[in-house]
């Protein structure tokens, strides 16, 4: 599981990706890893994952292989991390269910984070869906970058 928390105390938010290694779908030339979103805003949570009913229209996925989406969206966040002059990086995976982006702000990093669940439940890419944002500092991004490089371990993928 990896983390992503709000600075903020009073109305806390929060954003967490929970790779389900027992539903790990290996193929030869393709690897999927589903995984669930748990968004947390003022104590009201939401959970976002393929459900049976969903008859394959589209699932929350990210690619293993060939791309290693874990290993793309580590990458761009350690690489905006330690260029000062990147002002914003944004990361949407192959089968887009969520975009995540943080952009440099004055005090901090603000945080966009958008679902796609139209993408996920019909047969055809939809612009439908709705975010969450808030604001996070370094040492809280590095944390979720680090919870993500052990949940990648944890599947034992290269």
């Amino acid at each position: 599981m990896a983390l992503l928390i709000s600075e903020d105390n009073e109305v806390k938010s929060s954003l967490e990706i929970v790779f389900l290694k027992n539903e790990l779908q290996e193929k030869e030339s393709i690897s999927w890893v589903p995984y669930k979103l748990i968004l947390l805003s003022a104590k009201k949570s939401l959970t976002f994952e393929t459900e049976s009913s969903n008859k394959g229209a589209g699932d929350y996925v990210l690619s293993l292989k060939p791309v290693n989406e874990i290993d793309n969206l580590i990458s761009g966040i350690q690489s905006f991390l330690g260029n000062e002059n990147k002002e914003m990086f944004s990361f949407e995976g192959l089968e887009p269910s969520f975009e995540l982006i943080f952009e440099r702000s004055h005090k901090g990093y603000a945080v966009y984070f958008w679902i796609d669940a139209g993408n996920v439940i019909s047969d055809h890419y939809t612009w439908d869906g709705f975010g969450l944002r808030f604001f996070t500092s370094e040492k809280n991004i590095k944390s979720f970058v680090n919870e993500l490089e052990k949940s990648k371990r944890e599947l034992q993928v290269e």
